[in-house]
Order: C-alpha cells, then sequence, then structure tokens
C-alpha cells in the first residue's frame, strides 16, 4: 500500500475540495468524482468505496427529491401540481432535479476526498506532523480518540460483570433500570479517573511540555511527494486560468446551459495533471520498484 507524507494528502486533498467546491458544470463534476472513484480502485480500497458511495447514495437521492420540491425556479416543467398558500402553484421543474443531482454528487465527492486522506496516509503519521505545529491540539485530540475506544469497552466489561452479579439491566421501567445502571457509571467513572492519573503522571515522567519536542522516527518527503505537490499545484493553476479566460463555468437556471466545446477542451488540458497522478500512484501500488524507486 502506498503511503504519503501527510504534507503531501493535505495539499492534494485542498485542491481537489476547492476544485469540486469551485465547478459547477456536470462534466467537471462528474470527471472528480470519476478520479477519485479510481484513485480507491487503484489503491485496493474497493471495499472502503463501496461502503461510502452505499451510505452517500441516500443523501443524493434525498437531495434530489428536496431541492425540486423548495425550488421552483427554472423553465422546463416537469409536473405542475396544486396551488400552494404563499409559495404559490407546486411545479416540478428539470432544472431542479438536476441542480440537485449535481449538488448530491459533488457531497458524496466532497466525502470521497476525506476518506481518501485516511487511505493514502497513516494515522500515526499525521498526528506526529501536526504535533510539530499544535502538539497540545494533537495530544488532546489522540486522548480524545482512544477515550471513546476505552470507554467502550470499559462500559461492556463493567455489565458483563454486573449481570453475572445478579443486577438486571433489562428492566422495562425506566427507573428501575436507571438504578440498574447506576453502579456501571459509577465504575466506569471511577476507573475514568484512575485512568487520567496515570496518564498524567506518564506525561510528567516523560518530561511532557518541558523542551523541544523529541520523536523516534523523523517523517521525510519523498520524491514521490514532490511530483504530486508539483502536478497538484500546476492543477490548481489551470483552474485560476480557466476562471480567468471563464472556462468551466455553467448555469442552470432559468435553463440548462449547452455544453461548449471549449470547455471540454478546456476539461482535457485540466484533467493531464490528474491522470498523471493517477498512473503515478497506481504504478507505485503495483510495482515494488517503482515505489522504492520514487
Amino acid at each position: 500500500m502506498l503511503r504519503l507524507h501527510p504534507f503531501t494528502v493535505i495539499i492534494i486533498s485542498l485542491i481537489l475540495s476547492f476544485a469540486i467546491l469551485f465547478y459547477n458544470h456536470p462534466i467537471y463534476i462528474l470527471f472528480m468524482i470519476g478520479f477519485l472513484i479510481s484513485s480507491f480502485i487503484m489503491l485496493g480500497e474497493n471495499k472502503r468505496l463501496k461502503n461510502t458511495l452505499k451510505y452517500s447514495f441516500f443523501t443524493v437521492i434525498l437531495i434530489i427529491i428536496i431541492n425540486p420540491l423548495v425550488s421552483n425556479s427554472g423553465v422546463t416543467v416537469i409536473y405542475q401540481g396544486f396551488r400552494l398558500p404563499i409559495i404559490g402553484r407546486f411545479k416540478i421543474t428539470l432544472e431542479a432535479i438536476v441542480y440537485g443531482g449535481i449538488m448530491g454528487i459533488k457531497l458524496v465527492s466532497i466525502t470521497l476526498v476525506f476518506v481518501l486522506y485516511g487511505v493514502m496516509t497513516n494515522v500515526d503519521d499525521s498526528f506526529s506532523f501536526f504535533s510539530k505545529y499544535a502538539h497540545r491540539l494533537t495530544l488532546t485530540l489522540s486522548m480524545a480518540t482512544n477515550l471513546i475506544h476505552r470507554l467502550r469497552l470499559e462500559i461492556t466489561r463493567v455489565k458483563e460483570v454486573m449481570v453475572l452479579r445478579g443486577a438486571k439491566l433489562d428492566e422495562k421501567n425506566i427507573f428501575k433500570r436507571i438504578r440498574a445502571y447506576y453502579p456501571v457509571l459509577k465504575v466506569v467513572m471511577i476507573s475514568s479517573l484512575e485512568g487520567a492519573l496515570n496518564r498524567a503522571e506518564a506525561l510528567y515522567s516523560k518530561s511532557y511540555g518541558k523542551g523541544k519536542r523529541t520523536v523516534y522516527t523523523e517523517l521525510k518527503i519523498k520524491s514521490i511527494d514532490y511530483i504530486l505537490i508539483g502536478l497538484s499545484f500546476i492543477f490548481l493553476g489551470l483552474i485560476i486560468y480557466g476562471a480567468s479566460i471563464n472556462r468551466g463555468s455553467y448555469s442552470y437556471y432559468p435553463m440548462l446551459m449547452s455544453y461548449k466545446y471549449k470547455d471540454i477542451i478546456f476539461l482535457g488540458i485540466l484533467s493531464i495533471p490528474m491522470l498523471i497522478s493517477l498512473a503515478l500512484i497506481w504504478g507505485c501500488n503495483k510495482w515494488k520498484f517503482l515505489k522504492y524507486k520514487v
């Protein structure tokens, strides 16, 4: 599995998110989500991709349904119904449906960007990277993340012990159930306080906050990181240049715009650094010698 430097993945994620939010052109948005889906497939994360798309699909359907109901803009009327107070005559337009669908795809794309960040970098590397610049915040987030998991395990363990001791935690009466759960919460609270004291003693014994922070291993930016960062900034430069010459703009209201061949040509140019990045990621993930070479 290819693992990139956290700084590289942050740059790629920010630029991809900016491009997704900046463009409203249907073909551009479809290309963006196609690039993200291809990245997951190239990295061998089909299961994670499937789960993300499965849960995001219902959000897209919900947006497609709600947007035509609250927006009467558009001239291509598909259905016109009864008149409502204040709102006026109820109607569903093609423009509202298409706009809702594209906004739903943009939301899915942003979600895929965040999931892709977790795939392309290691969690420990991310904490190590951020700890150099915000060590207190990083430590707090790390401890909070660990605490949630530990609390869940602790509650499960205490509940099993209490059931063995005869506690009835499945009482139908709400007051009896609260009374039955009181010892569980008491034990978990005491255990959490003891854990907090142990962590505080551990930090104190390691002289946390006294002097410059040391690390066991240093994160190094490799050649592939420099290449992907460079390609990302080329992609960002093309976006800025395209905006200056009005490429990739699109309007849904009052009528869907027709596609311009200049926008399609510019999308082909815009896709070059993205396709090179995708090919490089695929090559490094498939051939080990290329991974260690760059």
